[in-house]
């Protein structure tokens, strides 16, 4: 059987996407996109819950991105999950996990 890694989101980008270029020369944007979703209570009352995810995108789709996609913008994110741990300034070993994307779409426009 096939295994697949893929994942669709739906939300709100929280700050203006940051552009870099690596040390390779490939050019990697890193942003945050919030999704929400509700939960009723017994007592009726509900509550709204939001997760952030970390998002990259490399290369020719990193480079649509300054003046498409700022702070606030409704977009459609596919990609994979990809789990990585890094030494932080402190040499302290840390996890991450970020969503790579592969296809952005900004559901402003």
């Amino acid at each position: 059987m096939k295994t697949q890694n893929t994942v669709q989101l739906i939300g709100y980008l929280g700050l203006d996407p940051i552009l870099r270029t690596a040390i390779n020369g490939s050019k990697l944007a890193r942003f945050r996109v919030a999704t929400d979703y509700f939960r009723r209570h017994k007592d009726g009352s509900v509550t709204k819950k939001v997760t952030w995810h970390n998002v990259l995108a490399w290369d020719w789709l990193a480079e649509k991105i300054p003046g498409n996609f700022i702070k606030g913008s409704h977009v459609l994110i596919k990609g994979e999950i990809r789990h990585r741990k890094f030494k932080n300034k402190s040499g302290k070993l840390q996890s991450i996990t970020e969503v790579r994307a592969s296809e952005l779409l900004n559901l402003d426009r």
